[in-house]
């Protein structure tokens, strides 16, 4: 199991690095798409890293759900993909903000699935409702590893 977990936990950093990109894309709700489309991509790892049974449309499902449980920080990524219609400082500001609830949110995702998988779970029987709280938390150690890897680039 140590192993696999060491797997999952690369393929949820990579994936939440590799998310931050979607936030420079500068056509607005393009970004936002596409964050969807790496999270599903990461999803999908993980369902085949833990030998789970991938549904394409159990994991939009899912991924929508969570997503809209972030309450007021879901906000900041559309408010991000929003201000990229100002041209310039917009299209910065909106990548800058974007870059990192993308980020978080696809570690917070990534490792609440990767909980339940561990725990013998399936898409089958996931329940978004269980884990929102857990989410949050998640989300919020996203956010500080996305600020810690964010200085790591600028220095």
């Amino acid at each position: 199991m140590d192993n696999l977990r060491v797997q999952a936990d690369k393929i949820i950093k990579d994936y939440a690095f590799g998310s931050t990109l979607t936030g420079f894309i500068p056509v607005p709700f393009l970004d936002m798409m596409s964050l969807v489309g790496v999270q599903r991509i990461m999803l999908y790892r993980l369902s085949k890293l833990y030998g789970v049974p991938y549904s394409k449309t159990l994991a939009k499902i899912f991924l929508a759900s969570l997503m809209s449980s972030f309450t007021a920080t879901a906000a900041s990524p559309a408010l991000g993909s929003i201000l990229k219609i100002i041209p310039g400082i917009g299209t910065f500001a909106g990548g800058v903000g974007m870059a990192a609830m993308g980020s978080a949110s696809t570690y917070a995702l990534g490792k609440v699935f990767q909980q339940h998988f561990e725990s013998g779970g399936t898409l089958n029987n996931f329940d978004p409702d269980v884990v929102k709280e857990t989410l949050q938390e998640r989300f919020e150690q996203g956010k500080e590893l996305s600020k810690k890897h964010q200085k790591k680039i600028t220095i």
